[in-house]
């Protein structure tokens, strides 16, 4: 061997604690195997083993078929000394980085999230087993807003009543609520609950940042089958506003407009073959032009009548800009 090895390994305690890692991950690795991976020879490959039983570490070489390098059978590794609502943060924040990939092999933060989630121990991996139960994060890696990071342990109680099907009672802004809590989802780089609430009698969703406190109730509840969370929380958030009601015709099939609007932005539904609905409500009319005229699909208003004024003003703007004018010279644009 040259002697050389790879990046990161470059310490001798660092290829020791590379080799136990590949035993412990992949027992039956050979002398050579161990050597051309770590970049060193078969002799210090014996060496590394030998480093590790005098630590009690049960290493040992097996011959025949299933031969090569295994850990003792029972072995585990001694916990990874970290409390509950580090675990709950540190699993949380990887879960969120790993997202959701449909397609393709795991990433480096899935493998990672699976490795920490072994070396904890078992009343932490348990609380922590309910976050990722109950957390669905975004499908593709997204990062949480400044101060969207709730409370571990507030978090690891409302991931319990997911879990458990038990009812949460909640401190939300100024009211106090029982929710029966269905899922927790990303959306937008914040955590919501989403439940149904025994106040108002209704499905509601509640962002977790603005709850301060959550408590868990011997009353239980029966999930609906087959829920998408995620996909509750988006429709609430298209069509939790008052002040206007907005639906537009987009003249593309509906796989073609999910594809291009977040569901967050609005309700889409089929009309035709060729033409999809899309619904949402919004207090902010100009703010509504800029999400819909993020894409190239044609588009009729179908109500409100304001919110073509609204195309209208916008529109004017951007050709006052465009022809080198100012944008003070449009009036009537609601500040965003």
């Amino acid at each position: 061997m040259s002697g050389q090895f790879p990046t990161g390994l470059a310490s001798p305690s660092g290829r020791v604690l590379a080799l136990l890692e590949r035993v412990q991950e992949r027992p039956g690795l050979t002398a050579d195997q161990l050597a051309a991976e770590l970049g060193v020879g078969e002799r210090t490959v014996r060496r590394y083993v030998g480093t590790l039983q005098e630590l009690g570490i049960p290493v040992t070489a097996h011959r025949g078929r299933v031969g090569g390098y295994h850990l003792e059978a029972g072995y585990r590794m001694a916990p990874l000394m970290l409390g509950t609502d580090e675990a709950v943060a540190l699993t949380l924040t990887m879960a969120v980085l790993t997202g959701r990939a449909p397609d393709g092999p795991p990433g480096p933060a899935a493998a990672a999230l699976g490795k920490l989630r072994r070396a904890l121990p078992r009343a932490v991996a348990e609380r922590v087993d309910d976050v990722l139960a109950a957390v669905v994060p975004p499908e593709r890696s997204d990062r949480l807003a400044p101060g969207a990071t709730p409370d571990p342990s507030l978090l690891a109680t409302l991931a319990a009543g997911v879990v458990g099907e038990r009812v949460c009672r909640i401190r939300h802004g100024s009211t106090t609520r029982d929710v029966n809590a269905y899922g927790v989802a990303v959306v937008r780089g914040h955590l919501y609950l989403h439940g149904w609430c025994h106040l108002r009698r209704a499905r509601r969703t509640f962002r977790v940042d603005r709850i301060s406190a959550a408590d868990l109730l011997a009353e239980t509840f029966r999930t609906p089958s087959g829920l998408d969370v995620a996909a509750a929380v988006e429709t609430s958030l298209a069509t939790s506003w008052e002040e206007w009601t907005v639906s537009v015709l987009l003249h593309a099939p509906l796989e073609v407009v999910r594809a291009t609007i977040p569901r967050w932005v609005g309700v889409a539904e089929p009309v035709d073959a060729t033409c999809t609905r899309l619904r949402l409500t919004t207090r902010n009319l100009d703010a509504t032009v800029l999400r819909l005229s993020d894409h190239t699909l044609p588009m009729t208003v179908e109500k409100p009548a304001e919110l073509r004024d609204a195309f209208a003003r916008r529109a004017v703007w951007m050709a006052g800009v465009g022809a080198g004018g100012s944008s003070v010279d449009a009036v009537g644009v609601s500040p965003l």
